[in-house]
């Protein structure tokens, strides 16, 4: 069971909600099981119970394991004080708030039937997969080309929106579609926000990255209160430091440091740290921002799929993940995986949007020679879509597994199998009713 199917099913009260009762014995009833927050803070907001007759408002926590609670910290977090049921799998300790408060505890392993269980988790097949005995393999790459044109469209038409809202300057474009990139699809929403407040001729003329770095967390609001460590002249002092003389000097108000999402996202994803890095790569990128604005030669293709959109961060990260917030020690640095994701979900855009408004095709060719270039990806979706469209071509690339993310996006998740050609065929094809 993952965390993700356990809160579908408490939004959906797939399990025995009557005769409740919490592990250690008090009757519940649950009136409201509260909105689905997915935002930073519990899991679900507003909710109602009655617990042992008294009527109680708060919010709803949802964990694996109970033990979870710890593993994330929320009993450090204030925001987890008005949690009034912990709804876990199994219940493998107890828990309390940052006040100290005990948290009432249901556990539903048992009370979910099979159907629900295998409904609610994440599918590992997809609904045609049993049905595809006749199809042509042609029809499949046909498909797969329909879909990363779809996506591919759909990612050129936000992005030209963007522009639009940066007064069609591609310089901040391009800024936009890096940052939004290394940011993550979680947080990538506040990025055109602070693209609009980014003063380019500060980032051109700066003369150390923590310029940079400083400019990016403040302006953002990742340096929150602008904490500083009790050391003196220390990285996190140096950079405070520059922020407050640049606010000075330009007079510009951050934004609020509390919208940006941890939710969901692993430690070495979290904002802060992912800032970081692309303020450490801008720095030693910044005058060179328009080459990207260039048709690109084979030379600069196969430059930027081995050492493109690698950051060299302080050690100052190798022990922070957050802003002012101590963390065990690690690897500071994006690795090569998210550096490609950052061409996937950058570059690539970027080249195809140039193509669509300078009516220039060789950006949109170098895009695909690029995704050539790059090796497929193994995430979970291209994983789960391997057995399906197991007609891949000789040798693996970005191209392919960007195809089938594209399909299972656009219409494996969804079930548009009706809009599929895979799916029409199944459904419509002679030889096909002829099997069955």
């Amino acid at each position: 069971m993952k965390e993700f199917g356990l809160q579908r099913i408490w939004e959906k009260l797939a399990f025995q909600p009557h005769h409740l009762a919490t592990d250690n014995g008090h009757p519940l009833q649950i009136i409201n099981q509260g909105e689905w927050n997915h935002q930073n803070g519990p899991d679900f907001l507003n909710a109602e119970i009655l617990l042992n007759g008294i009527r109680c408002f708060g919010a709803v926590e949802i964990h694996v394991n109970a033990s979870d609670w710890y593993l994330h910290n929320h009993h450090k977090d204030p925001r987890y004080n008005g949690v009034i049921l912990h709804v876990v799998w199994q219940n493998d300790r107890p828990c309390f708030t940052e006040s100290n408060d005990p948290i009432p505890c249901i556990s539903i392993k048992s009370r979910v039937s099979k159907i629900n269980l295998t409904r609610f988790e994440q599918v590992t097949t997809l609904p045609c997969a049993e049905q595809l005995k006749g199809i042509p393999p042609e029809l499949f790459i046909q498909q797969l080309e329909i879909s990363a044109k779809q996506r591919s469209d759909s990612k050129t038409a936000k992005l030209l929106h963007a522009h639009n809202q940066l007064n069609q300057d591609w310089w901040l474009t391009a800024l936009y579609a890096f940052m939004s990139a290394w940011i993550g699809k979680a947080n990538q929403h506040h990025c055109i926000d602070l693209c609009k407040h980014i003063r380019k001729s500060l980032i051109l003329k700066a003369t150390t990255e923590n310029e940079i770095v400083a400019y990016l967390l403040g302006l953002s609001g990742l340096m929150g209160e602008f904490q500083c460590d009790q050391e003196p002249n220390n990285y996190q002092n140096s950079l405070v430091n520059i922020f407050q003389f640049q606010t000075q000097k330009y007079q510009f108000q951050p934004l609020d440091y509390i919208q940006w999402n941890n939710r969901q996202v692993r430690p070495a994803s979290f904002p802060s740290i992912r800032m970081a890095q692309f303020g450490s790569w801008l720095f030693e990128i910044r005058g060179e921002l328009s080459q990207f604005f260039k048709v690109p030669d084979s030379d600069m293709l196969e430059n930027i799929s081995q050492n493109g959109f690698l950051s060299n961060l302080n050690g100052y990260w190798k022990t922070h993940y957050e802003w002012g917030k101590p963390s065990d020690s690690h690897n500071p640095n994006n690795g090569i995986e998210h550096a490609r994701k950052v061409i996937l979900n950058g570059l690539i855009p970027l080249w195809n949007t140039l193509a669509k408004e300078t009516q220039k095709p060789e950006f949109s060719r170098a895009a695909e020679q690029l995704l050539r270039c790059i090796p497929s990806e193994t995430n979970a979706t291209v994983k789960k879509m391997l057995p399906v469209f197991g007609c891949k071509p000789k040798k693996s690339n970005a191209s392919w597994s960007q195809s089938l993310i594209a399909q299972h996006q656009l219409y494996c998740k969804p079930l548009q199998c009706a809009k599929c050609l895979i799916g029409e065929a199944i459904i419509h094809v002679p030889f096909m009713r002829q099997e069955s």
